[in-house]
C-alpha cells in the first residue's frame, strides 16, 4: 500500500471537507449577481423547454444543470451548491494527480490541492450559482486528460467533449478552447513542421477560426463603451458621487477615438488601440495588475497586504513550478494566462476579480512542482548545514 500517497489524499479529502463546511456555514448558499439570472433562466427552461434569453447559450451548461436539480428537488438551490462542491472536490483530486505525474512526486499533488482548496478568492465561488466553480472544475478535468494524454480516439473524444461543456460554462471558455489547441501545436510540432501542407495551411486556418471567432465575440460583447468611459474595474463610471467609487479606476478620457459610431465592434476595437495608443496601454497595464495582483484600492489595508503577500508566494511557487517540467501542460498554462490577461486588458477587471478563474487551475497545478522543488532544496540545505 502506497502509504505517503493516502495520507495526502487523506489529508486534502478532510481539508476539502473543512474548507466546504466553513465556506457554508460562513456565506450560505449565495444567488450573486449573474447567478439569480441562473435560476431564473433554469426555471423558464423547465416551464417552457426552451431558452429565456438567446444569450443564455453561452452559460448552457450551469442554467440546464441547475434546471436538472430544480426538476429533481423543486424550488431548491442547495442540492446544485452541494454537488457544485463535491465537483470541485473531483477537480482537487485531479489536479493532484496530474501534478504528481508531471513532477514525479506525491508531494507536489499534495501542494498542488493544498493551494487549491486554501485559495479564498477562487475557492468560494462553489457556494454560489454562477458560472465560475463549474468553469473551475471543467477545466481541472481538462489538464488532467492533456497531463495523462496517449493519443488515443478515446483521449480525444473525452478532450473535445470537456471543451464542448466548457466553452458552453461561460464564455471565457474560449480562452480555454485556446490553450487546448496550443497544447496540440506544441504537442505535435515535428509532425506539423516536417510537412509542408500542416506548415503553412494550419497558422492559415488558425488565422481565420481566430478573426471569425474575435468577429463573433465583438459582435456580442461590444467593449467600446466600457473603453470610452475608462473604466478599469466593470461599470466604475456609473457609481461616480457615491461611497464605493474610486477615481483611480476611472480614467475617461474626451479624445478617445473609436471610428464610424455605427461600425461593427471589432473596428470600434482596433480604431481605439489604434489612434489612442497611450490611453490603450495605460488602462490596459492598470486592468492587468489588478487582475494579476488581486489588490483593490477600496479593500482594506491589511486586506490587501494579505492577499499581495499569498499571490507573491504563488508566482514564485509558478515560476519554479514552470522552470522545473517539460511537459506540454506548462505551454497550456502560459498560454491561458496570456489570452486572458489580453481580454482583460480590452475588456474590464471585475470587482471581485472572478475572471481571475481561468488562469488558477493551471497556475495551481504548476505552483505544486515548484513547492516541492524549493522544499527539497530547503532539506538539503539544512542537513548541509547541520
Amino acid at each position: 500500500m502506497n502509504r505517503p500517497q493516502n495520507y495526502y489524499l487523506s489529508g486534502l479529502i478532510i481539508l476539502w471537507l473543512l474548507v466546504h463546511t466553513f465556506l457554508i456555514q460562513h456565506y450560505g448558499f449565495r444567488e450573486l449577481e449573474d447567478g439569480v439570472s441562473h435560476i431564473k433562466g433554469a426555471d423558464y427552461l423547465l416551464k417552457y423547454k426552451r431558452l429565456e434569453d438567446t444569450r443564455h447559450i453561452f452559460y448552457l451548461t450551469t442554467i440546464s444543470l441547475i434546471a436538472v436539480f430544480r426538476w429533481i428537488f423543486p424550488g431548491q438551490i442547495m442540492p446544485f451548491i452541494f454537488a457544485q462542491c463535491i465537483l470541485s472536490g473531483v477537480a482537487m483530486v485531479s489536479l493532484y494527480f496530474s501534478s504528481v505525474k508531471i513532477f514525479n512526486t506525491k508531494l507536489a499533488g499534495f501542494i498542488t490541492g493544498l493551494v487549491f482548496l486554501l485559495w479564498w478568492d477562487n475557492i468560494h465561488w462553489n457556494t454560489t450559482t454562477m458560472t465560475e466553480s463549474l468553469s473551475c472544475s471543467v477545466t481541472c478535468f481538462i489538464i488532467y486528460c492533456l497531463v495523462f494524454f496517449k493519443d488515443t480516439v478515446k483521449d480525444y473524444v473525452i478532450i473535445i467533449l470537456l471543451v464542448i461543456v466548457i466553452t458552453f460554462t461561460r464564455p471565457t471558455g474560449v480562452i480555454t478552447f485556446v490553450g487546448v489547441v496550443s497544447f496540440f501545436l506544441y504537442y505535435y510540432w515535428q509532425q506539423i513542421m516536417a510537412k509542408p501542407v500542416l506548415k503553412f495551411g494550419i497558422p492559415v486556418l488558425l488565422l481565420l477560426i481566430g478573426l471569425g471567432g474575435s468577429y463573433i465575440m465583438f459582435s456580442r460583447w461590444d467593449f467600446s463603451k466600457q473603453l470610452k468611459a475608462g473604466n478599469i474595474v466593470t461599470y466604475m463610471n456609473q457609481i461616480e458621487g457615491t461611497p464605493l467609487y474610486e477615481e483611480s479606476l476611472h480614467l475617461p478620457s474626451n479624445n478617445i477615438d473609436l471610428g464610424d459610431p455605427d461600425s461593427h465592434p471589432m473596428l470600434k476595437m482596433a480604431s481605439y488601440v489604434f489612434f489612442n495608443p497611450g490611453h490603450f496601454v495605460k488602462t490596459a497595464s492598470l486592468k492587468i495588475w489588478y487582475l494579476i495582483s488581486f489588490y483593490r484600492p477600496y479593500y482594506s489595508t491589511a486586506h490587501n497586504f494579505l492577499t499581495m503577500s499569498w499571490t507573491f508566494l504563488i508566482y514564485i511557487l509558478f515560476f519554479f513550478g514552470f522552470r522545473n517540467t517539460l511537459h506540454p501542460i506548462k505551454v497550456f498554462a502560459a498560454t491561458v494566462i496570456i489570452v486572458n490577461c489580453a481580454l482583460i486588458g480590452i475588456a474590464t477587471v471585475d470587482w471581485d476579480n472572478r475572471f481571475f478563474i481561468p488562469m488558477e487551475p493551471g497556475i495551481v497545478l504548476l505552483v505544486g512542482g515548484g513547492g516541492a522543488l524549493l522544499y527539497k532544496r530547503l532539506i538539503s540545505f539544512l542537513v548541509k548545514l547541520f
